[in-house]
């Protein structure tokens, strides 16, 4: 195996240019307690826009990003079993530390030693990674490496979104906010297919088409006021049971007020870093539930691949870009230009 490998390697913070050319560093070699993975794709997340921006604290340069990643087991160290080589695996966002409080409780999410890769540990923008294998699942037969690359986030959070925290069930009206992106996409075909009546709100309309064949019963585009009063109309002035908010502090207000009594908003996304004003009296006599839902576990999305495997998710993907053109890929998803989920190929 070589001893170099090409990675986007990100040195400075700034707008997409700085992600333009790739670098030429060392293959990681994995712990005694790591998996070496060849990557095969690795999806753009927005959280990568984030930290490319310098807007997320505390983060170290340089920095390889990329967090939503597949491709297939190359080596591990002496204390790994169960990754043989040429295993196809793909990742979750956080490499949990195993031992804590969380992690022996089963609940690795809110592992509080966790370090996020392409956050605090090198990422998949590269064509090598080691990552802990408590961060890996098997990719079933039937589910490309594209697809399964962003199982581990998009889908995975939208996933526990639709099903642990809205508890959407059949006969609800659910509204997905940014219902054209990565995320909202994706919530809109788990809420349709929990049995839901899907109402989608985008700013894009030229989306309209592919969320309709997506799932959604009804696509509302205009301003936050003309979505909530088309909202309020299809609801007989009552609100919708769930609302899965893909885009955060922006769509928040709406949200709220879409909502009907008793309602729950679940939050999977988060586009700015302005913080969100919530009307603790509306929550008190509405009885209002806000949640916050964080990607899956490793378990969790053993599950999501299973679903792609079924047909029951069908990912979504506007573009396959190889590594050279991350800029690229960045600059579509600051514009909010793509449709679905865009991916690198090493």
């Amino acid at each position: 195996m070589a001893e170099s490998m090409r990675a986007v390697l990100l040195e400075s913070f700034g707008g997409p240019e700085v992600l333009g050319s790739l670098r030429e560093v060392p293959v990681p070699e994995p712990t005694p307690d790591e998996v070496l993975v060849r990557v095969r794709a690795c999806s753009v997340c927005y959280l990568d826009s984030i930290i490319r921006r310098g807007i997320r604290p505390g983060i170290e340069l340089p920095l390889i990003l990329g967090h939503e990643i597949a491709g297939e087991v190359v080596d591990h160290g002496r204390n790994v079993t169960g990754f043989a080589p040429e295993t196809r695996v793909a990742s979750t966002y956080r490499a949990p530390c195993g031992h804590c409080h969380y992690c022996r409780d089963e609940r690795s999410i809110f592992c509080t030693n966790v370090h996020g890769v392409g956050v605090e540990r090198n990422g998949g923008y590269a064509e090598y990674v080691v990552l802990p294998p408590a961060s890996l699942s098997e990719i079933p037969d039937g589910v490309d490496d594209e697809a399964a690359s962003f199982a581990g986030c998009v889908l995975g959070a939208v996933y526990r979104a639709v099903r642990e925290k809205g508890r959407v069930r059949p006969g609800d009206t659910v509204l997905v906010t940014g219902a054209g992106g990565g995320a909202g996409i994706h919530a809109v075909q788990l809420a349709a297919l929990a049995g839901a009546r899907v109402l989608a709100a985008t700013t894009s309309p030229a989306k309209a088409k592919l969320i309709e064949a997506n799932g959604a019963d009804e696509v509302l585009t205009g301003s936050p006021e003309e979505v909530l009063e088309r909202v309020r109309e299809l609801t007989q002035g009552r609100g919708v049971e769930i609302v899965i908010d893909c885009v955060g502090q922006a769509t928040s207000s709406l949200s709220l007020r879409s909502l009907a009594r008793g309602g729950r908003l679940v939050f999977v996304g988060e586009l700015g870093i302005e913080p969100t004003r919530v009307s603790v009296a509306r929550m008190l006599y509405r009885e209002t539930e806000i949640y916050g839902v964080a990607s899956p576990s490793a378990g969790e999305l053993s599950t999501i691949l299973e679903l792609i495997a079924w047909g029951k998710i069908k990912p979504v993907i506007s573009d396959v870009f190889p590594l050279e053109r991350a800029a690229e890929a960045h600059r579509l998803l600051d514009e909010r230009a793509n449709v679905g989920k865009m991916t690198l190929k090493p």
